[in-house]
């Protein structure tokens, strides 16, 4: 029984610093698939003929990911905040982020996964309009990176 509880108290210890020490990852977005975060309405999008859907010209803001010659990059991880509050946080693996919900001040960050490009972020206003562009240019990425 000593044995037992000594096991149980040492897996519980190994379980605890892998949570701690291990991250927390945001799960990656279905490409065209709209999806709900903290009163906000986000598509993951800019890929084949997917980019194309009448939909996605209702959203307010379109969120671009490039490299330095303004080439699309894909597979972003995206974090959202409002008014310094975290609102979504999650993967693209797509080229755009359509954002549409409440209004208000927004900023976004994004870096590539998987790469040491440096992270680029950008403000915006989420209101009425057209649609807003926010290109968010990676210059560590040269061109037909």
């Amino acid at each position: 029984m000593k044995n037992l509880l000594g096991n149980t108290i040492r897996a519980a210890g190994l379980l605890l610093g892998v949570a701690i020490g291990t991250p927390a990852t945001a799960e990656p977005l279905t490409l065209d698939n709209p999806s709900q975060m903290n009163g906000l309405d986000v598509v993951c999008t800019g890929v084949g003929s997917g980019k194309d859907d009448p939909r996605w010209t209702s959203y307010p803001v379109r969120i671009e990911f490039a490299n330095g010659a303004a080439q699309n990059l894909s597979g972003a991880h995206v974090a959202l905040t409002k008014h310094g509050a975290s609102v979504a946080d999650f993967e693209c693996p797509g080229a755009w982020v359509l954002v549409n919900g409440d209004r208000g001040n927004y900023h976004v960050a994004a870096t590539i996964v998987g790469s040491d490009a440096r992270p680029v972020s950008a403000s915006f206003v989420l209101g009425k309009g057209g649609q807003k562009r926010i290109i968010l240019r990676f210059k560590d990425f040269q061109a037909n990176q």
